[in-house]
């Protein structure tokens, strides 16, 4: 046990630590800007999708946007009840890069910190029974969506990093 600290009190829920909070406090304000952003682009869409029929495009733009707030109420949430990481990481919501241990989204195939390849993403939302998605071909390459090619993914920069 670290000098200056109180040991545990038996049957208490254990509080986290600075670091943890940080952690997640670092990935809200991440969440935030992510979300001011898609708040925007929903905007654009909304407008051009009653000029055109980019309704697909409107509804994986609000579909993330659900994502990424959610995630961010959660964790908001979490930094206010004095919830662990470990209770965070249990809602399913986010988990910890095995490489760097930054706060990631669970959906997400890299880490935003440091590009690492994650095992197990989960998908960010299923989609209906008969309708199969077919991945989106941007820049010449089959499965980039134009979040993954652009280099800004589910929750600001979860793309691949580039190959040379």
């Amino acid at each position: 046990m670290p000098a200056g600290t109180e040991p545990p009190v038996p049957g208490e829920r254990p509080k986290p630590t600075a670091r943890e909070r940080a952690l997640m406090r670092r990935r809200l304000r991440t969440l935030r800007r992510r979300r001011e952003a898609l708040m925007m682009q929903v905007g654009g869409e909304v407008l051009e999708s009653r000029r055109s029929a980019a309704s697909a495009r409107l509804d994986d733009k609000t579909a993330e946007l659900e994502q990424v707030d959610r995630e961010a109420r959660v964790l908001a949430e979490a930094l206010d009840e004095l919830k662990t990481l470990d209770e965070v990481i249990a809602s399913g919501v986010a988990r910890r890069c095995p490489s760097c241990g930054e706060l990631v989204a669970g959906r997400e195939s890299y880490c935003s910190a440091c590009g690492t390849a994650l095992k197990g993403a989960r998908p960010s939302a299923p989609d209906a029974p008969g309708s199969p998605r077919q991945p989106a071909r941007v820049g010449g390459r089959a499965g980039a969506t134009t979040a993954t090619a652009t280099g800004h993914g589910p929750s600001g920069g979860s793309a691949p990093p580039p190959t040379a």
